[in-house]
């Protein structure tokens, strides 16, 4: 299961929290706390957890990253 950035070792439960604080979407949250700035593996899984409100997921494969990267809408949560 993925649960977290592993290059920051930030985890999805701690980044979605500061979403609901902040009010932030990825680039905030990239900003904040470094995710989806070293390897990227985590980004899809960030955009996943702003849109599902998820924080652990199965692992993607790369056919399902990219259906999410098509069909995802602005994911930075409403203020």
């Amino acid at each position: 299961m993925v649960t977290r950035c592993i290059c920051h070792d930030v985890t999805f439960a701690e980044l979605r929290a500061l979403a609901d604080a902040t009010g932030d979407g990825p680039d905030g949250l990239s900003q904040r706390t470094g995710c989806c700035t070293g390897c990227g593996t985590c980004r899809p899984y960030v955009l996943l957890m702003l849109r599902t409100g998820q924080t652990i997921f199965p692992v993607l494969t790369p056919a399902q990253i990219q259906r999410l990267a098509l069909d995802q809408p602005d994911p930075t949560p409403p203020r």
